[in-house]
């Protein structure tokens, strides 16, 4: 009998490289985007894909899709401002958030 066992374990994803991660997590879904609910799932996955968390390469399958669920039961949406946004949202969040921190000189 094979059962999948899932360990917690925590991991640091460097914020710099989220507005990346969900862009490409997004442009992996398409036009699906807009729709899907973002997780924390796709930033990590996109993140161990792109080689950034290499202690899961494991995980990648030969088709590229990498068996990882951060969240088990569900994967809890990510929420701003207690609104869940789409991955399209949380991109445009990210970059919003970026440019503002680029422009303002006590964000330094």
């Amino acid at each position: 009998m094979q059962v999948k066992v899932y360990c917690p374990k925590i991991v640091e994803i460097p914020s710099e490289y989220l507005p990346a991660l969900a862009k490409r997590a997004a442009d992996s879904l398409g036009q699906r985007a807009s729709e899907v609910a973002a997780t924390r799932g796709h930033l990590v996955r996109q993140a161990v894909q792109d080689g950034l968390l290499r202690q899961f390469d494991e995980l990648v399958g030969d088709d590229g899709t990498v068996d990882l669920v951060c969240d088990p039961g569900m994967e809890i949406p990510l929420e701003l401002e207690n609104k869940t946004l789409s991955l399209t949202e949380l991109l445009d969040a990210l970059q919003y958030k970026r440019t503002w921190a680029e422009k303002t000189p006590e964000a330094a």
